[in-house]
């Protein structure tokens, strides 16, 4: 097992921090979406719903590889969020980026993160078989962020990708979700 203090673990967080970058390369100029605080006023408070599940890939060899000891991110659903999902992911309710592109838009990083938005995703680590949950949640809609990443033999390069899913929990339900390349 790779704890916190692993080589995949920062890797991913370091990519996952890429992608949020890169997915902002806003001129801001030009009327691109802002942060709002008051989109995400009412994740202040807690609910009773719940989002748990799974991340896997499958890799060279029939290998099984999971989101294990890596931070999975849950994104409040709002302009701002869907403009940055959009940017990396296309349009779409679920999707996935090679960790390959996500370094490159990590090197082609321009813009900053706006703090406030930073402020408001929740994080979540995976457990040794590759499960997250996410408790206590508000009724709202997310947009779920999962890396299920690795170093190649040479240690150079990473492999795998990120997962992301836009759900809707209301009424205290429990969603159960697996991302899984296909």
């Amino acid at each position: 097992m790779i704890g916190p203090e692993g080589k995949a673990f920062r890797t991913a967080v370091a990519l996952i921090g890429a992608m949020v970058l890169a997915a902002c390369a806003i001129d801001h100029r030009t009327g691109a979406t802002k942060f709002d605080r008051r989109d995400v006023s009412s994740l202040k408070s807690s609910g009773g719903n719940v989002i748990s599940g799974t991340a896997r890939l499958t890799a060279a060899g029939n290998k099984t590889r999971t989101c294990a000891s890596l931070p999975v991110r849950l994104a409040p659903d709002t302009n701002y969020t869907r403009d940055r999902i959009s940017r990396l992911y296309g349009y779409g309710d679920e999707g996935f980026v090679d960790a390959r592109r996500a370094k490159d838009l990590r090197a082609r990083q321009v813009a900053s993160i706006d703090k406030n938005y930073e402020r408001s995703l929740m994080a979540s680590v995976c457990d040794r078989q590759g499960r997250f949950t996410f408790r206590n949640l508000p009724d709202g809609t997310y947009f779920l962020l999962a890396p299920v990443v690795w170093r190649d033999n040479l240690g150079a390069v990473t492999e795998g990708g990120f997962f992301m899913q836009r759900i809707k929990v209301t009424g205290g339900e429990t969603r159960r979700v697996v991302l899984a390349s296909r």
